[in-house]
């Protein structure tokens, strides 16, 4: 089968160029991304903190309060066998507490606790000055339209999947 040609258009009317150009910059964000996302949740592990899975579990209940399982579940977009899991990890560590709901004994509420609030908060930080840092090297005049543009990219996403 032949190659296609640098100008062959797809029906949206992009090139074959423009979607290759697309697919590496978006692969190499990742990557990078990825990478150093790991190498933050590896520094948090090794010191007693959050692991990048624990943070994205924690995460809702630090910005929604508590919730049953399944809500949490939903809201960190993580399957609910494998909250159910960190969720026994998370509480022997202290970082949040599972009780039976007062409305009915099936439900399990989950809440940060204190500790886990504390803990919540130096991972967030952590990341946030590591993005600070990412961040600097944009030029101030563009650093509007490059959050456009990933807002735009990830509704874009969110829409194709």
């Amino acid at each position: 089968m032949p190659e296609p040609s640098d100008d062959q258009h797809s029906g949206a009317g992009l090139t074959d160029r423009e979607v290759d150009e697309f697919t590496r910059a978006c692969n190499q964000v990742y990557a990078l991304m990825h990478r150093n996302r790991s190498a933050l949740a590896a520094a948090r592990s090794g010191s007693g903190q959050l692991s990048d899975s624990q943070l994205a579990i924690v995460s809702p209940l630090a910005e929604y309060g508590a919730m049953s399982v399944g809500q949490l579940a939903e809201r960190a977009g993580v399957a609910q066998p494998t909250v159910t899991r960190a969720l026994k990890q998370l509480a022997a560590a202290g970082i949040v507490t599972r009780e039976r709901g007062p409305a009915d004994d099936r439900t399990v509420l989950v809440a940060l606790t204190p500790h886990g609030t504390l803990a919540w908060r130096a991972a967030v930080e952590q990341m946030r000055a590591f993005q600070r840092l990412a961040l600097e090297h944009i030029a101030p005049p563009r650093r509007a339209t490059l959050v456009a543009a990933l807002e735009e990219l990830a509704q874009a996403i969110e829409q194709t999947s």
